[in-house]
């Protein structure tokens, strides 16, 4: 996690560092300081605003990894359909 110059979380899209893995890491550490009742009511604020943020990252990263294998599946069915049947060859004897 990066940090803007004053001292706040950088948006985690503007982290090109920032992988699916690590927003979930934060993700998680997060929600254990949430779930302490002795969490300053100020920092919470800024943590769930953290949480929003890593959320919307990792469903980017989420829906985008979803299109790239739609269309790697897409293109190998393409390439099943070009494919000759047996049928098709032509006997060389």
């Amino acid at each position: 996690m990066t940090s803007s110059p004053g001292g706040a979380p950088s948006p985690p899209e503007d982290d090109p560092s920032l992988t699916y893995t690590a927003a979930m890491a934060e993700l998680d550490r997060i929600l254990r300081e949430i779930e302490d009742e002795a969490l300053d009511v100020d920092v919470l604020a800024a943590r769930v605003k953290r949480a929003a943020e890593l959320v919307r990252f990792c469903r980017t990263r989420i829906r985008n990894a979803t299109q790239e294998v739609e269309r790697v599946v897409a293109a190998l069915d393409d390439e099943v359909d070009d494919t000759p049947d047996d049928e098709d060859r032509t006997d060389p004897a």
